[in-house]
């Protein structure tokens, strides 16, 4: 099998592997201590949309720092930062293992996750030339499938096989010692700046939300990601519960079918590179965006085991080209001095409406059927997209060519250098 040609480039390969072990740690860690929750709380689904919400809370604070420390510091400095700050927390949690600090830790960890994900991305526009910057996201888009695909399914797997979370927080921290590594051997200096005057992070987030306000293209981009992230807020914490209420199954075959929206994920980050070939990502995050509230509504009305994986294997592709195609369109029209504060903003965009998502989970959770709010939520999808198409920001979106903004080329990788 050959190795990516994007992985040629030296730091990228050390910024890739570092983000594929930490995260997939993380994948793992969040999918037990859902488990967890949900032990401790006697099947409580309240108290998954709780965790949900604190969850995204955190990592929404997360996004509003670190859209703007990987602009102001070095954003190597700022990512080992991180995952030395997640150490202690994952190890509070050999310690204690009461519900209500399970949910805080795991709503501190991902605080640093909220960090760490903008200032990555950023890293990866500064450190891989542009012409190779659709591969290097087709490759993290993968990556992200593999994490989608491995960590629900070795979280559910080890709870379930050591009735605990001792041993996956143990490779949890062993992951974050190997990022840590991994970045410190990155050669990177930080691009330069247009300015040097000082401002405030307040001002910064303004100045970052004007500019997404006046490109109109962008915005739809951020919106759409809205949409989609207050429907998939419903959607996470009660995926447990559906398959125990509604499908009666248990923890492992949930874990197995989330393996199966990775693996569709994978053949999604293998195809968007040559999509992205073929279409402009404006089309295809629309054409993609449209056909995930389709597939949701054909599960729930539909349900059954081998039609959760048939269409989870066809979701997680969908989701994953989708996605590729975003980070490209960001790429390729956000200037330098932006990218980190639009990756921050487009994180908000998906996480903010997910924490609305989980309080409303938490207070219905207990009096509504699991599948009657998830059909619901399937038909505000769609009513959230499709009357939208005829919106001029949507068409703009949709009609936007491939041209490319100019990046500071002193600061990036060489082939085979490093």
């Amino acid at each position: 099998m050959r190795t990516p040609k994007v992985l040629s480039y030296p730091n990228f390969k050390r910024l890739y592997y570092a983000g594929l072990t930490s995260e997939l740690g993380s994948f793992i860690t969040e999918t037990a201590l859902m488990l967890t929750v949900f032990e401790l709380s006697n099947k409580n689904k309240a108290y998954l949309g709780l965790a949900r919400a604190v969850f995204l809370i955190f990592l929404t604070i997360g996004n509003l720092f670190g859209g703007v420390l990987g602009e102001k510091f070095n954003r190597k400095d700022v990512l080992n930062f991180t995952n030395y700050a997640r150490i202690p927390l994952v190890i509070s949690l050999f310690i204690f293992q009461e519900i209500y600090w399970v949910i805080i830790a795991d709503g501190l960890i991902a605080l640093f996750t909220g960090i760490y994900n903008p200032t990555r991305q950023a890293t990866v526009n500064d450190i891989v030339p542009q012409e190779d910057i659709p591969k290097a996201n087709a490759l993290f888009g993968s990556t992200f499938a593999i994490l989608h695909m491995l960590g629900p399914f070795l979280g559910a797997f080890l709870y379930s096989h050591f009735n605990g979370i001792n041993e996956v927080l143990s490779f949890d921290l062993l992951t974050y010692f190997i990022g840590i590594y991994l970045i410190g051997t990155i050669s990177y200096k930080a691009p330069k700046k247009e300015t040097v005057k000082k401002s405030s992070i307040r001002s910064e987030l303004v100045d970052g939300m004007k500019y997404v306000l006046k490109k109109k293209e962008l915005f739809a981009l951020i919106t759409n990601t809205a949409v989609a992230g207050l429907c998939i807020g419903f959607l996470i914490p009660l995926l447990l519960p559906f398959f125990i209420e509604v499908l009666h199954l248990d923890e492992r075959a949930y874990g197995i079918a989330f393996s199966f929206f990775g693996l569709g994920g994978i053949l999604g980050g293998f195809f968007s590179e040559k999509i992205s070939k073929r279409w402009p990502a404006g089309k295809v995050n629309i054409w993609t965006l449209c056909m995930e509230p389709i597939l949701m509504l054909l599960w729930i009305a539909i349900p059954g085991y081998y039609n959760t994986i048939a269409i989870f294997l066809i979701w997680g592709a969908v989701v994953v080209i989708r996605m590729t195609t975003q980070l490209n369109f960001i790429s390729h029209k956000v200037e330098t001095k932006y990218l980190t504060r639009v990756y921050s903003l487009i994180d908000l965009a998906f996480v903010i409406p997910n924490i609305a998502s989980g309080i409303i989970v938490s207070i219905i959770g207990e009096a509504i059927s699991t599948r009657d709010i998830l059909f619901t939520v399937s038909i505000l999808f769609i009513l959230g997209i499709f009357p939208r198409l005829f919106f001029k920001n949507m068409q703009l979106l949709y009609n936007s060519n491939d041209e490319k903004v100019t990046r500071d080329t002193s600061v990036q990788d060489q082939l085979g250098k490093g």
